[in-house]
C-alpha cells in the first residue's frame, strides 16, 4: 500500500506541472484572442483555461490526501538502521 500511495504521489505530482503549464499557456493565448475579437477561439481558450485551472486544483488536493495517507502509515514504521546492515542483517 505504501508503494501505491508513494507511485500515486508522484504521478500527481507530475500531471500537477502539466496543469499549471497549461493554464499559463492557455492564460496567455487568452489574452493574445481577446484582441482579435473571434468569439469561438476566445470560447475556446477560456474553457481549456478554466478546465486546467479545475484538473490543477483536484490533483493538487490528492496529493496532498496521498501524503498525509503516507504519513499516517510510516508514523509507526522504525527506521532500518545502517548497524544492522554491517553487523549481518537482522539478529
Amino acid at each position: 500500500m505504501i508503494y501505491f500511495l508513494l507511485a500515486s504521489a508522484s504521478f500527481l505530482n507530475f500531471s500537477f506541472y502539466i496543469f499549471a503549464i497549461g493554464f499559463v499557456v492557455s492564460l496567455i493565448l487568452e489574452q493574445f484572442v481577446k484582441n482579435s475579437g473571434n468569439e469561438t477561439n476566445l470560447f475556446i481558450v477560456q474553457t481549456n483555461r478554466k478546465y486546467c485551472w479545475r484538473q490543477a486544483w483536484v490533483v493538487n488536493i490528492l496529493w496532498f490526501l496521498c501524503n498525509i495517507f503516507l504519513y499516517f502509515m510510516t508514523r509507526n514504521t522504525t527506521p532500518m538502521s545502517t548497524d544492522m546492515i554491517w553487523n549481518g542483517g537482522l539478529q
